[in-house]
């Protein structure tokens, strides 16, 4: 994808709908670890879609969509912060979080990708 003005702006675009869309959650739960993996799961199931869906096979598409909207709405410094902030107390725990959140997120992506894949074959 080759970065034109108009691929940066739908990219921007995309991130700042995944950034509000992930703010806007977190005002919703007051919990940081369910926010943290409700919107990292959700974020690795959407990049599966729309990296599995014929759709968003565009560079405008994965651009505003998979690049910017799944890039703006997951999140690698919450996982750092929460990392960090547990790392003194509980250790073995949050490393578990960590690692479960990943693994999931992994499965996430994967499922979402072959949906996609499906429901575009039919």
């Amino acid at each position: 994808m080759k970065p034109t003005p108009k691929i940066l702006l739908l990219t921007f675009l995309g991130g700042a709908l995944g950034t509000a869309l992930r703010y806007g959650l977190s005002l919703a739960v007051d919990d940081t670890l369910v926010v943290l993996f409700a919107v990292n799961l959700l974020g690795a199931a959407a990049l599966g879609w729309f990296n599995g869906h014929p759709h968003f096979a565009t560079d405008e598409r994965r651009a505003l969509w998979a690049v910017g909207f799944a890039g703006g709405f997951t999140t690698m410094s919450g996982v750092a912060v929460f990392l960090e902030s547990n790392l003194f107390f509980a250790p073995g725990e949050a490393a578990l979080w960590v690692v479960l959140m990943f693994a999931l997120g992994l499965a996430a992506y994967w499922l979402a990708l072959i949906a996609a894949k499906r429901v575009a074959a039919k």
